[in-house]
């Protein structure tokens, strides 16, 4: 039996409409024709280096759902916000606070809980530490776990933690848990750096993303196994990333006002053979390290990370309006990963 049993991917989903707070600037870093390459398929190209986003519809969601089950995708992993704006923002002194948007980062998640192939894509919620969570959408979270759609490990809801400290939420989601009658949640790390110290109160560490400026994917890839490498080295399970690529050149061209990026060479799109490639490697470093595969996991970034240059959704750089290429070589990954 293959050491590799559930693939979960990252789903940061801005690309709404110009209309709104993250269309505004995801129309924006994408429109330019030299990044068609990255536009995902449902796209507007309105010409003269322009697009927009429609409103996703229900039939047009799972469509991209069925495209990530047909992959051998097992899960989504959703960066999980209010479904109300914030006006308590964590970083007052920012010139622009988000807090008061990212409710209009909630579609895709509650699109994916309305499908009727939720039960064939499952998916999770990925916490960010810093954001302000009201105890209501917390326990909408604990009721949502408890449906068998949500990603389980050991029965176990899993919940990824976007970096620290996570002590405060960890307490409140725990909490709310019991009360609501939802088992203890797997409670997982996403962190860029060394691992926590022995003792401390979760179950694995992961990562959401490898960034890093290299000239090809290949030393990009091996970054990234060294990073898996550190996080396998402490005492906790991992549950390895993988990572389709890293180029944030559309917001280093077009600035967003909640990220920045060094102005660096980044690796070019990685090509079929170099994704194999480091597909292949991960699974020969994980039959090596009983820490880094006894949970049978593996995270992805991403589905559709494409202004950070990472993406697996079909794009609209094809003759027939979809560009296959891509989805068709992570299909290949997710077999290579499962087989014998």
């Amino acid at each position: 039996m293959s050491i590799i049993k559930r693939v979960g991917v990252v789903n940061w989903d801005c690309a709404l409409p110009s209309t709104t707070f993250f269309g505004s600037y995801a129309t924006k870093s994408l429109g330019e024709t030299k990044f068609r390459d990255r536009t995902p398929y449902y796209a507007i190209d309105l010409g003269d280096g322009k697009i927009d986003f429609p409103e996703r519809t229900q039939e047009s969601f799972d469509r991209e759902m069925q495209l990530a089950i047909d992959a051998g995708i097992d899960y989504f992993a959703y960066c999980w916000y209010d479904r109300e704006p914030h006006e308590d923002h964590v970083d007052t002194s920012a010139a622009i606070t988000v807090d008061a948007h990212v409710c209009e980062l909630v579609g895709a998640r509650m699109k994916h809980l309305q499908s009727p192939l939720r039960n064939k894509l499952h998916l999770c919620a990925i916490l960010i530490n810093s954001h302000p969570y009201t105890d209501a959408e917390l326990k909408d979270l604990a009721l949502t776990m408890q449906q068998d759609c949500y990603e389980k490990i050991d029965g176990r809801p899993l919940v990824f933690f976007y970096v620290a400290p996570w002590d405060e939420l960890q307490q409140r989601i725990r909490k709310i848990c019991q009360e609501a009658g939802t088992p203890e949640p797997f409670f997982t790390f996403m962190t860029w750096g060394e691992p926590p110290a022995p003792g401390t109160d979760i179950c694995a560490l992961s990562a959401y993303a490898f960034g890093l400026p290299t000239k090809t994917y290949g030393e990009l890839a091996e970054g990234c196994l060294r990073a898996n490498t550190v996080r396998a080295s402490g005492s906790f399970p991992s549950i390895p990333l993988f990572t389709m690529g890293w180029d944030p050149q559309p917001r280093i061209d077009h600035p967003v006002p909640w990220c920045a990026y060094p102005t660096e060479t980044y690796a070019p799109k990685a090509t079929p053979a170099e994704l194999l490639d480091a597909a292949k490697t991960l699974k020969t470093w994980m039959k090596d390290n009983p820490s880094a595969s006894q949970l049978g996991h593996i995270m992805t970034f991403a589905w559709n990370e494409f202004e950070e240059g990472a993406w697996i959704c079909p794009t609209m750089d094809a003759p027939d309006a979809m560009n296959l290429e891509r989805v068709n070589t992570f299909k290949k990954i997710t077999t290579l990963w499962k087989e014998d």
